[in-house]
């Protein structure tokens, strides 16, 4: 084989490693590791605003795309009112993200407060795939 036939191999090698890359590449880092679920089935994507609430485990809320830190539930609450006021008409559901080592009481208190104020809401787990 002679120089360029080495150099095409090359490239061939580069854009397939390139484009494995970027097919497992992660598109945004989450401080929030979700626990896993063979239970649940993904959501269907409807004509809604998500708000997404992230449960660390030290008890603190995270919204506004994990960057800005809640203290507690009613911090929580004042939050969660002020974003349906902004969106008043248009549905709103909340997810709820909570870490995987997040004590149930955090999740389960803000999955209340959804309740409280009638909004709709999902826990986020992340699917184990191909196990049974």
């Amino acid at each position: 084989m002679n120089n360029s036939g080495y150099i095409l191999r090359f490239v061939d090698v580069v854009l397939i490693l390139l484009f494995g890359f970027i097919s497992i590449a992660t598109i945004r880092e989450s401080d929030i590791e979700l626990p896993e679920s063979t239970e649940t089935q993904p959501d269907v994507v409807g004509e809604e605003e998500v708000i997404f609430v992230g449960v660390q485990a030290d008890g603190t809320f995270l919204v506004d795309e994990e960057t800005v830190a809640l203290a507690d539930i009613s911090s929580l609450e004042q939050f969660l009112r002020e974003e349906m006021a902004r969106y008043e008409g248009y549905p709103l559901k909340v997810r709820i993200r909570a870490s995987w080592d997040a004590p149930v009481v955090h999740l389960l208190s803000a999955a209340q407060l959804c309740d409280d104020l009638g909004l709709r809401k999902a826990i986020d787990v992340k699917m184990r795939v191909g196990e049974t």
